[in-house]
């Protein structure tokens, strides 16, 4: 649900905490999609992109998204942990369930949470095929880095350069390519660790995804909105790193910033939300740097949002 509420000389407050720009938050965040990323899914896609989406929903389309740290840094002036909001001049929003399912066009009606857990060392590389590592000390401590899936499962030739570390045939190897894919790219931009780590939590939530005959479907829904408010709370304290999905976050925001006609949307049925996002906010000014975000949301009232996003059914 989206909050609106008056809030007296909220405005005066937040113009003066505009002022001190060496006060603001300014924790590092995905500023860019790694290349390789990118490579290994215009490689993958070309057989398995119906597989992959069929898991992840529109995730993917976030590859291609040009991440806005200015707009993140300065919305995060403005959250209230407390109440798990951001606060304007005369009104209140926040990012809802029905908004993200809507974006990754994931649903969550009628869908069991994951709660993902921590695999041991040999729990992890087992789901992937592989054999037990001691070169890589960090997957005790619930990690591993972007370039070790990478070099292994990201090129054609992974399984031939490293074959020594897998226990599966090249056939087999096909279908750990593609989880590792998908540990890949949540680890990157959904729930990302800083220094390109992902976590090994993240093996347990692609296998809990792929739907099993007669067990209820899950959903990452409540996960990614739940990291994106616990991520502003942790950076309005202090945090050094965005571990939430700020490329949905910004996105979210620019759609509720750009007032439009209230009528229905043109691009309602023409593929992903993430997707055609450019298209829909082509006629959108938006501010450039951080200290104009700041000014942006300094000045925002509730009459110059869009409080309902078109494409929601409610």
């Amino acid at each position: 649900m989206l909050h609106q509420q008056w809030h007296g000389n909220a405005s005066f407050s937040t113009k003066l905490r505009v002022m001190d720009i060496s006060n603001s938050p300014n924790p590092q965040m995905v500023v860019e999609v790694n290349y390789k990323l990118r490579n290994w899914w215009m490689d993958i896609k070309r057989d398995r992109e119906r597989e992959i989406q069929q898991l992840l929903g529109g995730i993917t389309y976030l590859i291609f998204v040009i991440p806005n740290p200015h707009l993140i840094r300065a919305l995060i002036e403005f959250w209230d942990p407390v109440r798990m909001v951001f606060k304007f001049v005369d009104f209140d929003l926040a990012p809802t369930i029905e908004e993200i399912s809507g974006f990754i066009d994931m649903s969550y009606h009628e869908c069991e949470m994951i709660v993902p857990y921590k695999p041991s060392s040999r729990e992890f590389l087992k789901s992937l095929g592989m054999k037990s590592n001691p070169t890589s000390p960090s997957l005790d401590l619930g990690w591993i880095h972007f370039d070790f899936l990478y070099s292994r499962f990201g090129q054609d030739d992974g399984y031939y350069f490293f074959i020594d570390e897998f226990e599966c045939s090249v056939e087999e190897w096909e279908t750990y390519r593609l989880n590792a894919f998908d540990i890949a790219l949540l680890g990157s931009l959904v729930f990302p660790k800083i220094r390109g780590r992902i976590d090994t939590r993240l093996g347990y939530v692609v296998r809990d995804l792929a739907q099993r005959e007669g067990e209820p479907r899950k959903t990452l829904v409540p996960m990614i909105l739940a990291e994106i408010m616990r991520s502003l709370s942790a950076c309005v304290d202090g945090r050094i790193f965005f571990e939430g999905c700020n490329l949905l976050l910004q996105l979210w925001a620019i759609e509720h910033f750009y007032l439009r006609s209230d009528v229905v949307d043109i691009f309602l049925g023409y593929g992903n939300k993430i997707d055609n996002h450019p298209r829909r906010m082509v006629a959108f000014t938006a501010p450039v740097g951080f200290v104009d975000w700041q000014i942006f949301l300094t000045e925002l009232e509730s009459y110059r949002i869009q409080w309902k996003l078109h494409w929601l059914s409610t």
